[in-house]
């Protein structure tokens, strides 16, 4: 199947889209930031994969979307931040539950965007994998 132009994509589906791939972005830093702040190798491979697989999904994104984004900052300040005030268990499951909605959204676009299932795919082992920790 042919990746549908960004013009084609009707605008909702094109904002919702844009979004995502803006969260994809933004959770690479996150999870690289997160990898720089623990001590366990475990859990800094961990981390780094899923920046890695967060990647991906943004380029994949990218694909629909034919916009450049820039990754922004902030999120990983607060998550970081929450990491090392609040620890690892109450961060661990926000992230959890961050990735279990990430599912939820992207469902809603998968029968338009068939390659967004390899996204919800890796989400859903993201979540199990942070569950795990």
């Amino acid at each position: 199947m042919q990746t549908p132009l960004s013009t084609e994509i009707p605008a909702k589906k094109r904002v919702q889209l844009i979004k995502a791939q803006q969260g994809e972005l933004d959770a690479v830093i996150v999870y690289r930031r997160l990898a720089e702040a623990v001590d366990d190798k475990t859990s800094k491979k961990t981390f780094l994969r899923i920046a890695a697989d967060e990647g991906k999904h943004a380029s994949i994104l990218k694909k629909y979307t034919n916009e450049t984004l820039q990754a922004r900052n902030f999120k990983a300040i607060v998550v970081t931040n929450l990491y090392k005030i609040l620890g690892s268990r109450f961060t661990l499951k926000l992230l959890e539950k961050g990735e279990l909605k990430a599912v939820e959204g992207y469902s809603q676009l998968v029968s338009d965007f068939p390659s967004i299932g390899d996204i919800i795919r890796d989400e859903a082992i993201h979540a199990n994998l942070l569950k795990k920790m």
